[in-house]
């Protein structure tokens, strides 16, 4: 087949054919002597996927010769390409993750100049949540695991013939860490409950016999300051930092677990912050 065909179909460019050559890597079947037309055969796609792969695994293309013609298996060659995945999705994750962490602090950096909308003091309502809860530890806080459970939630409600209400997110504080119980509001109710409370008259106690599928976490009603978050996760920090200075300047004391009440899922979302607080 000619060189453009070859190309395409090995998904590498004329370019990198013709250096692959030089370097006597892989030669064409055949040269037209009077055009220099190259042309290649279709058994030379499987040597052309193994230089791929042992360059894609960081192995210089001077060094691939020597590979190439020793006993490589295709055993061999496949364990050294899934290594090679594992390690990349390794460096994936922590780039990632050092993102979020990167947009994480420019977002409170840029607080001060952001607009926030008006905090307001209020009286909540208590509330009955149905959900799980998860240990998020001490900060920073690895976050990947809330979306899921939020779901997994909403799946065994479906499964009981419910209907996800609204999604709320309480944070409490215990002796491992933070805890998250992700849930929806319900007005059913059960038998095994979960009080969530502080140090403030906001109180109660965990129950251990909660059933093993779904927890209920019982809130009482409080006085909380609030603020409406609009926008993306990764600035909602911001928003929590704003919140708290704002009842602290007000002569408020933070107690009790907080809240979010997610009214619009993203990208463009619209959370209500609950901060419990006393004077």
């Amino acid at each position: 087949m000619k060189i453009g065909d070859f190309s395409r179909l090995g998904q590498v460019s004329v370019r990198m054919l013709r250096h692959y050559e030089s370097l006597g890597l892989l030669i064409p079947e055949a040269v037209d002597e009077f055009t220099g037309h190259r042309r290649y055969g279709a058994g030379q796609l499987t040597r052309l996927n193994r230089i791929m792969a042992l360059n894609a695994l960081g192995i210089p293309l001077r060094s691939i010769a020597g590979l190439l013609d020793s006993e490589l298996s295709s055993d061999a060659l496949v364990e050294m390409l899934h290594r090679r995945r594992h390690q990349l999705l390794a460096e994936q994750s922590a780039a990632v993750a050092a993102l979020a962490e990167v947009d994480f602090r420019l977002a409170l950096i840029e607080r001060t100049t952001m607009d926030h909308p008006d905090c307001i003091i209020k009286d909540l309502p208590p509330e009955r949540i149905l959900g799980r809860t998860a240990l998020l530890g001490e900060p920073p806080f690895d976050t990947s695991e809330i979306g899921p459970l939020f779901d997994s939630v909403a799946d065994a409600i479906t499964e009981t013939g419910g209907e996800p209400a609204t999604a709320v997110g309480v944070y409490s504080e215990t002796e491992s860490g933070t805890e998250v119980t992700c849930g929806f509001r319900t007005s059913t109710p059960t038998a095994n409950s979960t009080s969530a409370g502080g140090d403030s008259g906001i109180d109660g106690d965990r129950d251990s016999s909660s059933g093993p599928e779904l927890e209920t976490t019982e809130l009482p009603s409080c006085t909380a300051a609030t603020l409406v978050h609009e926008g993306p996760m990764n600035r909602i920090g911001a928003s929590w930092q704003h919140l708290a200075e704002w009842s602290l300047a007000q002569g408020w004391e933070l107690v009790g677990p907080c809240r979010e009440v997610y009214l619009e899922t993203g990208p463009d979302w619209i959370v209500e912050l609950q901060q419990p607080v006393i004077r």
